[in-house]
């Protein structure tokens, strides 16, 4: 071994550690020790990073992070090989995977790279997926120290975590951290001792990471009044939404009971942003399990008490209004059902055939459309289909909903919802609604029997049941039509004019195009779009 008053340099080129690691380079140095690239003698010569400890004031030693790090197995967390306590080697050393890429740091600081907003949502949602599982753990583990050195990217787009040397496990009772510890504009305020750290000063972490990318390399200051605040997010790349600065600002409060709860909450503000198939990432690799594919939408399923109650106008009416408040929706047809979406969406001028601008739909059954304003996904049944591509595959109807990360998943039943699978997933919604219009004649009480006992069902999972009096009219005999529902309507929509109806659909437009009527259902569906507005806002 050698060494330097000046540089920590424990070991020289080509000399073999442990009996096993063979030094064949340096990769990196810090403050706490330098980072050698070795090969594993044992394992064919398979490259290692083996990570040096300089000596710590007062004795310290690695061995928690060491330990620590043994006990995770995670995609997106490097995989401890090897540890050396002190007393085997003079110095402590920790062998790890090697991970060939480059970190955020390099990557814009060095490369002068501008990523796009959907490679930094990529990115953030990996982070969240190994973050979420170090808070699993019992007790939580808090990494502390999440900054753009401290995460790299390979050439497959894959994201690792690095660095556990502040990491710590959070202590019932304590009210703040004994050793403040971070890097200033990536740190949370608590950890500069105005509380212990927990789960929400990573979340901190994350916001202070996500600007970072998105400013093409600034780093957050927190500054109080509008104007500044909005000075810090004017620094953000064009295409970078809106909806996203909120997401933000929530991210980096300066007060942790103001950020979002926990980093699932936090997954779940990401996912929204996902584009479905984009094909201008900076990183992907078309072959690896996104860690983000697990969702957490809501589903929601419209049906008719009778045919011609109206579930399709409203299922169409609800995405739209919907997602004009911002919600990412898919709104689906039942494949049970009818076809008729196909029509409606194919002839409306905001919509377009998702398929001809050469992405492909997993299930064949479907024909992917998408709003042209809205972030409102349509999936229509084909009208004609072969056998074969008629068949039922429940691998190919899920993968087909993953394209299209949403809040909400409105599925439209129509009059096909008594048969057994249509059951058993009203059985698994958030919320049903059940529209009935005046034609009393048609209910079968049968029909409502079974609805009703599907409410009970629900209600032991949280689901809801509602209804929907769809059509109202100013008539002898309405009050008696109201009081037929099993309970009382959630909402009453009036029956819109007919030849108002007809002619929007010939020039291509919704009811929900025109100002009139778009301001009637608007306000006939506010007790639902609230419902769902607050299930959006507190979930």
């Amino acid at each position: 071994m050698e060494g330097s008053d000046e540089l920590f340099s424990p070991y020289a080129i080509g000399s073999v550690v442990g009996d096993r690691y063979r030094i064949v380079g340096i990769l990196g140095r810090g403050g706490m020790g330098v980072v050698y690239a070795a090969d594993d003698m044992k394992l064919a010569n398979k490259r290692r990073a083996m990570k040096v400890i300089a000596p710590l004031p007062g004795g310290l030693k690695y061995a928690e992070e060491a330990q620590m790090m043994m006990r995770l197995e995670h995609p997106q967390l490097p995989l401890m090989i090897d540890y050396f306590p002190p007393h085997e080697l003079q110095f402590e050393a920790l062998v790890m995977e090697l991970i060939e890429g480059c970190t955020i740091a390099d990557l814009i600081r060095s490369n002068g790279a501008q990523l796009t907003f959907t490679s930094i949502i990529d990115i953030g949602l990996q982070l969240c997926s190994a973050i979420r599982y170090l808070h699993e753990h019992t007790p939580p583990i808090i990494h502390r120290d999440l900054k753009p050195s401290n995460v790299m990217i390979d050439k497959k787009g894959n994201v690792k975590l690095i660095d556990f040397g502040i990491s710590r496990q959070y202590i019932i009772g304590k009210d703040k951290d004994t050793t403040q510890l971070g890097t200033y504009g990536f740190a949370a305020p608590e950890q500069a001792g105005a509380g212990q750290s927990d789960e929400r000063t990573d979340i901190y972490g994350l916001g202070a990471l996500l600007y970072f990318m998105a400013s093409e390399g600034s780093i957050y200051h927190q500054k109080t009044g509008l104007t500044a605040e909005s000075a810090l997010f004017a620094s953000l790349q064009p295409d970078v939404p809106k909806a996203f600065k909120l997401v933000l600002k929530r991210l980096l409060q300066p007060d942790p009971q103001y950020r979002y709860a926990t980093i699932a909450e936090a997954e779940k503000a990401l996912e929204v942003f996902v584009e479905p198939d984009s094909d201008n990432k900076v990183f992907w690799n078309q072959q690896r399990s996104k860690p983000h594919t697990r969702l957490n939408q809501k589903l929601i399923v419209l049906l008719s008490l009778s045919s011609g109650a109206g579930s399709t106008f409203l299922t169409y009416a609800l995405a739209v209004l919907l997602g004009r408040q911002g919600a990412s929706i898919a709104a689906v047809e039942y494949d049970d059902t009818r076809p008729e979406w196909h029509a409606w969406l194919s002839g409306h001028k905001s919509i377009s055939n998702y398929e001809q601008s050469g992405q492909l739909i997993q299930d064949k059954r479907y024909t992917h459309y998408k709003h042209n304003d809205l972030a409102v996904n349509w999936f229509s049944f084909h009208s004609e289909l072969s056998s074969d591509d008629a068949k039922y595959d429940a691998l190919s109807f899920a993968q087909m909903l993953r394209t299209s990360p949403t809040m909400y998943q409105l599925f439209d039943f129509s009059g096909r919802w008594k048969e057994s699978n249509a059951l058993s997933m009203l059985k698994q919604s958030h919320f049903v609604f059940v529209i009935g219009d005046p034609a009393v004649v048609k209910w079968q009480a049968s029909e409502l029997k079974l609805l009703m006992d599907l409410k009970q069902k629900m209600k032991a999972t949280g689901g809801k049941l509602f209804y929907i009096a769809n059509k109202d009219l100013n008539y002898h005999g309405r009050n008696e039509w109201l009081s037929l529902f099993p309970d009382k309507p959630l909402a009453i929509v009036p029956r819109l004019p007919e030849e108002t109806l007809l002619s929007l659909q010939w020039k291509g437009l919704w009811a929900t195009d025109e100002s009139r009527l778009n301001k009637r259902l608007n306000h006939a569906l506010s007790p639902i779009l609230q419902l769902l507005y607050k299930e959006m806002n507190t979930k």
